[in-house]
């Protein structure tokens, strides 16, 4: 049991170690790249901090390791869904559940390093509640919008992303329980779970260039188009699919899902998100509409003719469930609120 911990905590630290490196070189200029190295440095002081009492570093290093890894997995959950809402945010929830995890891991990590007694309330049920609370969530925002995404290879693996996230960290949490959250066996499948996780996601990311080892940069590739182009087999799907939204503005419909539109303009579902993937450049079906609800919406906040109309009519005959899903959307695209577009807009004419 030690030789196989050893193999597969050290190597799951290797491998991360490599994407920490590789991250650092070629994605740190990307939010959601920065997210995963800050999730792969807590793993990787999760791992060495949990290391059989034969394996651990110097207890300064070792207490350092202690008080990072009480964030990895928060950091994980924030991580996990960024990977499927392309603009995501932590709001209260996220924050909320961040700092619940962190701050009963701390107390728990100064009480065995000896630096607190142990406390008097255990709050490990609370804790467990919290983290099958957190893998709930992951797994319901991974199903949840898994009809709207438009990226097929993200839409294909969100239910095995759900499986497999859910799936480990349940085994990991019952074999900590059962076992004992010290126990080597328990540590041990803990490490086994995370190396299957780390090389999975090793496969999935890390690419090998042939064209590297001739010591030249990889060729352009002309032939792909510098934009998304509509497909000439697609040129009659994309007529209907201009005119349902620029003349009978289908995108004012409430609850208007690909698969209502897809039946409404005659057009297969799977080419549907074909087109609007890869020939307009759209990643969930979310964005295409709001490109749509938020031009009418623009154009009717400029017009003076309608400068009595409340917004919430004008979010509402736009397509919008609600005036705060409007306000979100539009202040995320224009970096300004509805009502404070339109006063810039009818001043405009006003001043000149």
């Amino acid at each position: 049991m030690f030789l196989a911990d050893v193999l597969i905590r050290y190597s799951t630290v290797g491998a991360l170690v490599v994407f920490i490196t590789l991250g650092l070189r070629d994605g740190r200029s990307s939010a959601r790249v920065r997210l995963a190295l800050l999730f792969s440095f807590s793993a990787v002081a999760l791992l060495l901090s949990s290391a059989p009492e034969d394996l651990q570093l110097p207890f300064p290093l070792h207490a350092a390791a202690r008080m990072i890894d009480v964030i990895v997995i928060p950091l994980g959950w924030w991580f996990c869904l960024s990977l499927f809402d392309d603009d995501f945010r932590p709001g209260w929830l996220e924050w909320s559940g961040f700092i619940f995890v962190s701050a009963s891991n701390m107390v728990y990590r100064f009480a065995d390093l000896g630096w607190i007694a142990p406390p008097r309330f255990r709050v490990d049920p609370f804790f467990d509640l919290i983290i099958f609370a957190i893998i709930v969530h992951l797994c319901w925002k991974a199903l949840a919008n898994r009809k709207d995404d438009l990226v097929e290879p993200r839409r294909r693996a969100r239910l095995w992303f759900a499986l497999a996230i859910g799936g480990g960290t349940t085994l990991s949490v019952i074999s900590e329980n059962i076992l004992g959250d010290r126990n080597e066996l328990a540590m041990t499948i803990l490490a086994a779970i995370i190396a299957v996780l780390v090389f999975w996601a090793h496969i999935w990311l890390v690419r090998l260039h042939p064209e590297a080892l001739l010591f030249e940069a990889i060729p352009d590739k002309p032939n792909l188009p510098a934009k998304p182009s509509i497909d000439p087999r697609d040129a009659v799907s994309h007529s209907r699919l201009v005119s349902a939204m620029e003349e009978d503005k289908l995108y004012t419909e409430h609850g208007l899902t690909i698969s209502i539109l897809s039946d409404k303009i005659a057009v297969p579902e799977h080419q549907l998100r074909a087109l609007i993937n890869n020939g307009l450049g759209y990643r969930n079906f979310a964005a295409f509409l709001n490109n749509y609800r938020l031009a009418y919406a623009k154009d009717v906040l400029s017009d003076p003719e309608h400068a009595r109309l409340p917004v919430l009519t004008i979010a509402m005959d736009a397509g919008y469930a609600s005036l705060a899903t409007f306000n979100r959307a539009f202040k995320s695209t224009e970096g300004t609120t509805p009502t404070n577009f339109r006063r810039a807009a009818l001043a405009a004419p006003a001043q000149s």
